[in-house]
């Protein structure tokens, strides 16, 4: 399995590491082992979701390409600007859903665009310094068509 090793720096000035390479049926078991020291004391979390990714394109005997990207630890000013960020989405979903209630009452637009609010917080994560950014993804061509899958993870800092 060949590495290839890249770096990219983001919105807000986030610098990922982003590590690309091919996985075939023959070297899969590769993944349990693959040098990972961005993600420091998440790294065997990482290669066990890898492997799990892997397992979920059912890629068979064709090859996967798949991708590791894990951020720098965020700065204060980073986490800050993600947070933000997240607070404007909030703010302009919740608002849009709200909006068509107060045709027919003001009470009811707050009430609604609150609990819309409410609802998009939790889905949404608060950034810390120090905390670290981790997106995998997996491409298969071939077979069915093309296929792709992601996920991402969020390893805050105040995690061993």
């Amino acid at each position: 399995m060949d590495l290839e090793r890249t770096q990219y720096i983001g919105h807000y000035g986030v610098t990922f590491s982003v590590i690309r390479f091919t996985v075939r049926p023959n070297n899969k078991q590769a993944l349990a082992s693959l040098c990972l020291l961005e993600a420091k004391t998440s790294a065997q979390e990482v290669r066990l979701q890898l492997q799990n990714l892997y397992e979920r394109m059912l890629a068979q005997d064709l090859p996967c390409l798949m991708t590791v990207v894990i951020s720098k630890p965020l700065t204060r000013k980073q986490a800050d600007s993600l947070n933000n960020r997240n607070n404007v989405i909030k703010e302009t979903i919740s608002g849009a859903v709200a909006a068509p209630i107060g045709l027919m009452s003001s009470k009811a637009e707050s009430m609604v665009e609150k609990a819309t609010s409410d609802l998009i917080s939790r889905q949404l994560r608060n950034f810390q310094h120090a905390d670290i950014i981790i997106g995998l993804e997996a491409q298969v061509s071939g077979g069915i068509g093309p296929q792709r899958s992601s996920l991402s993870l969020h390893v805050y800092s105040n995690e061993p």
